[in-house]
């Protein structure tokens, strides 16, 4: 995870949203994961950011349920029902 870079101002769609499903943005640099949660503070659910993956370090996903979005001008959405990351896989 890249600790220094800030929350990417792109957010997924939230009409896509089921709670507590993920939203991963794939683009040719990083991978920037979404959660949408349901809570006391937003009864209707929004997008929290929770991290970004620098594609130099490798990362490999594994999701559950994926539903791959149309590409983008600059990458694609995975909606997801969870995932799984490991660093520096061989």
């Amino acid at each position: 995870m890249d600790s220094n870079a800030a929350q990417p101002t792109r957010s997924p769609d939230r009409s896509e949203a089921i709670p507590e499903s993920y939203a991963v943005y794939v683009t040719d640099r990083q991978i920037q994961v979404w959660q949408y949660r349901v809570d006391v503070s937003a009864p209707d659910g929004t997008w929290h950011f929770v991290e970004t993956l620098d594609r130099a370090d490798d990362p490999r996903l594994s999701v559950d349920h994926a539903t791959l979005m149309p590409p983008t001008a600059d990458g694609y959405w995975i909606h997801c029902k969870s995932y799984d990351c490991e660093l520096d896989c061989e």
